[in-house]
């Protein structure tokens, strides 16, 4: 089963699923640390969401690169034909990862077919463009992310993130940032709206986070931003709403926004 993001006009093929820019679609992140519970929480979930990510950096054996065959293969069979997000957060974007084989990591789920898209950290990785074909070269799109976890840059900023994620090659461009106020949340949704009115052709996927954000987690089909992730058992990032009521209200405003 193919998934299609089509933004714009552009498809990007993955499994089963239509993204596009009027209807974001919800994505839960699993961050379960034994192997037997990521896998009986992305098997529970594979029929009740659009996407899920694997938050691989809460894998209690992450750090151990010869377990990772076995729980690649296992959380692909778990997944079935959902799409599957792989993630590896570091500590300095707000995860758990402080290991030094980030992108060894990365390298060996996307060549055992696991993930249908990688994430990858524009800020970590030392060459962007080498790198995205390389995880590329194995079958499987890649999100080029940034977050900042402190503050909302000035607009020209997150949108020379976006531009500059973007012309690095990346399939889907991501940025999450922290608002101090709604004059914060308000530019990241100007920029969000301006990047796709410049760029419909590239998939994005923005937010600003915490309780003050909330918003933007829902606005996706104004805005643009074609995926946004909601919470099951625990929130991995500051405002994340239940997965089930994120997916009613979007399912709310699209119907209202039909002609």
């Amino acid at each position: 089963m193919n998934v299609i993001l089509s933004i714009g006009g552009r498809d990007v093929k993955v499994r089963g699923l239509e993204l596009n820019n009027r209807i974001p679609a919800v994505c839960v992140p699993v961050t379960d640390t034994a192997c037997s519970d990521i896998t009986e929480h992305i098997r529970d979930l594979s029929s009740q969401t659009d996407m899920i990510e694997w938050r691989m950096d809460f894998f209690e054996d992450i750090a151990s690169l010869e377990k990772l065959p076995h729980i690649f293969k296992e959380v692909r069979t778990a997944a079935g034909d959902t799409p599957l997000i792989c993630t590896l957060r570091t500590q300095k974007e707000g995860g758990r990862y402080s290991g030094n084989d980030y992108e060894d990591v990365l390298k060996a789920c996307a060549a055992s077919g696991c993930a249908d898209i990688v994430d990858i950290e524009y800020d970590t990785i030392s060459h962007s463009r080498s790198f995205i074909s390389e995880i590329s070269g194995s079958g499987v799109k890649t999100i080029l992310s940034h977050h900042d976890f402190k503050m909302t840059p000035d607009g020209k900023t997150m949108f020379d993130y976006l531009e500059g994620m973007r012309d690095a090659g990346a399939d889907i461009v991501k940025l999450a940032v922290m608002p101090q106020d709604a004059l914060d949340v308000e530019r990241l949704l100007g920029v969000t709206v301006d990047f796709h009115l410049k760029y419909p052709n590239t998939p994005e996927v923005t937010m600003s986070m915490g309780k003050t954000g909330v918003i933007s987690r829902v606005s996706g089909g104004t805005s643009g931003s074609c995926i946004t992730f909601g919470a099951d058992k625990e929130a991995s990032a500051p405002g994340q709403l239940d997965y089930l009521e994120l997916k009613e209200i979007i399912r709310i405003l699209a119907e209202a926004g039909r002609d």
